[in-house]
């Protein structure tokens, strides 16, 4: 019994120390039921089995009864001390085992709560976790968010520093530019009182520009009129290899008489073997040039431009260089393109002077006593329409007759090269091209200026038709009435241009169509000049005869030295 009993009590010992371990560990908020000093705890520890199986052990011990040698009798105290003291252990043993049930189950149920409190403790470690992650991340977005202001802020203000330095810049150049302003300011008004100024002394400038040019004009006409209304120019064709018959004499002051030589030597003593001299305004010699002779009529060009009616004319034989004369050669410009570029030149001159000008170009043709306008040929086929000429208040007017508006010497060109293709020609004796018709070109001329009234002028350049007689050109039929009607208005135009030579108090102008025609450039102030082209050669001696005797009857000449011709 003692060793069982030894046993059962080591057992209780470790029992109740277990207990107190189990109290000890237990948590605080955990109390144990039925027993009030043992921790609920005490299923958590693996050692509260084995010290019950003890504890079993030893009170199954201490109930059987051992086999063997019976144990002596104890003394009576002894054995009743015994009895007493392993009774209490067995009741002690017997509650402790009940406690140890009771803890058991306690364990159980602790380590259910245990279970449960961990896998709610990892349930809420894991959220914790999953906190965490986003704390960290919010974190991190802060992070960034908080770069990314402090970028912003930085760029801020690094603009508002460039903002600020453009400010400045703004101001400063706002600055220079008031400044700037000021003297330009001050400049523009220096400018206006100098431009007042300038313009003052341009008004009086403009004012003795237009006296210069009222007393230009005057003097202008009053030289014009010196030298006569009506004037006679002769030019010699060159002669080639053979000796001409038509010569200028030297050693004058001016050229203004040729010698005509007979083609051969007559009798001794016979006046017509002699040479016949003719004076004229002015004579061209067979070198003359084109700008030479233009130089001679350029001042007529001003007369039209001045207000003044103009006509000049090209007399002659057919071959004898009116066409050259007036049409010039290509590279050769005559007195018909010359005289329109100083038109346009001298008029633009003008307009600075406030002068304003416009100009009119018709260009006919006087066949057979009909007007043809020549810038409105008819169709091919049809016959050329008629034109009528109309007497309207003392002037002559072509009803119907074109007139192209042009602004400038380039325009005209073409205008002439259409008119000269429509022109009637035919082949003659003469020239294999000869010109069958009077050529008329009108330059109609109006000009405006401040305060006075406008004023309308005519140029007319005349090509006349040619002038050899009707047994010299060889022409029959239909041509031969042709050279009737020019020889016929030829005739009238000499009539005419002496009558207002001499001052005759009746002008014949409607003895044919050309005379009446250019009734308004031989009337009143208009000026007037004649070409009278000859050839010298020697073939064509009676046609140059009666050419410088067309002139002579024109200009009213005598063939005499009367106009300082040195003696021979």
């Amino acid at each position: 019994v003692g060793r069982p009993a030894a046993s059962a009590a080591r057992a209780l010992r470790e029992s109740n120390q277990f207990q107190s371990n189990l109290t000890r560990a237990a948590p605080a908020n955990v109390k144990p039921v039925g027993v009030q000093k043992r921790s609920a705890s005490l299923a958590s520890s693996s050692r509260a089995p084995v010290a019950l199986k003890r504890a079993s052990s030893a009170l199954s011990e201490a109930g059987a009864p051992k086999r063997g040698p019976a144990p002596r009798a104890p003394s009576s105290r002894s054995s009743t001390e015994s009895m007493v003291s392993d009774g209490d252990v067995t009741s002690e043993l017997a509650a402790s085992l009940e406690d140890n049930e009771k803890l058991t189950g306690e364990v159980e149920r602790l380590n259910t709560a245990r279970s449960q409190w961990e896998e709610r403790v990892a349930e809420q470690a894991a959220q914790l976790a999953q906190l965490q992650e986003s704390v960290e991340a919010a974190r991190r977005e802060l992070v960034a968010q908080a770069a990314a202001a402090a970028s912003r802020e930085a760029a801020l203000a690094a603009e508002a520093a460039a903002t600020a330095e453009a400010k400045a810049q703004a101001e400063a150049e706002c600055e220079r530019a008031a400044a700037e302003a000021a003297v330009q300011a001050a400049r523009a008004q220096a400018a206006e009182a100098s431009l007042a100024c300038t313009e003052a002394s341009l008004c009086e400038l403009a004012s003795r520009a237009a006296a210069q040019e009222e007393l230009r004009r005057h003097m202008h006409e009053t030289i014009q009129s010196l030298r006569g209304n009506i004037r006679v120019f002769c030019r010699l064709r060159p002669a080639g290899d053979e000796p001409g018959c038509v010569r200028v004499p030297s050693g004058q002051v001016e050229d203004t008489v040729l010698e005509l030589l007979p083609p051969e030597p007559l009798k001794p003593g016979d006046r017509s073997s002699t040479a016949q001299r003719f004076q004229f305004d002015h004579v061209f010699g067979s070198g003359t040039t084109q700008p030479d002779v233009f130089l001679e009529v350029s001042q007529l060009a001003q007369s039209a431009l001045d207000g003044h009616n103009v006509a000049i004319f090209a007399y002659g034989q057919t071959g004898s260089g009116k066409t050259f004369t007036m049409e010039g050669a290509p590279g050769l410009p005559g007195v018909t393109p010359r005289a329109v570029e100083r038109l346009f030149s001298h008029a633009e001159e003008l307009a600075a002077l406030g002068s304003r000008f416009t100009f009119e170009v018709s260009c006919l043709e006087i066949y057979n006593e009909e007007v043809r306008d020549l810038l409105a040929p008819p169709a091919k086929g049809a016959d050329p329409a008629k034109l009528r000429l109309q007497d309207l208040g003392g002037t002559v007017a072509v009803a119907g007759l074109s007139a192209a508006p042009v602004a400038s010497a380039a325009e005209v060109a073409p205008l002439l090269a259409v008119a000269q293709g429509t022109r009637s020609t035919a082949a003659t004796k003469m020239n294999d091209r000869s010109s069958r018709s009077h050529y008329v070109l009108r330059l109609r001329i109006k000009r405006q200026e401040a305060d006075t009234p406008a004023r309308e002028s005519d140029l007319y350049l005349v090509d006349l038709a040619g002038s050899e007689r009707v047994k010299e050109s060889g022409v029959s039929g239909d041509q031969l009435a042709e050279a009737k009607a020019i020889n016929k208005s030829l005739s009238s135009l000499g009539d005419v241009i002496s009558a207002l030579a001499s001052g005759a108090k009746h002008v014949p102008f409607r003895n044919s169509k050309l005379t009446h025609l250019m009734q308004n450039a031989l009337s009143g102030s208009s000026k007037t000049l004649m070409f009278v082209n000859v050839s010298p050669n020697p073939r064509h001696y009676h046609e140059t005869l009666s050419s410088l005797r067309f002139a002579q009857k024109v200009n009213g000449c005598l063939t005499s030295n009367k106009r300082g011709l040195p003696g021979k």
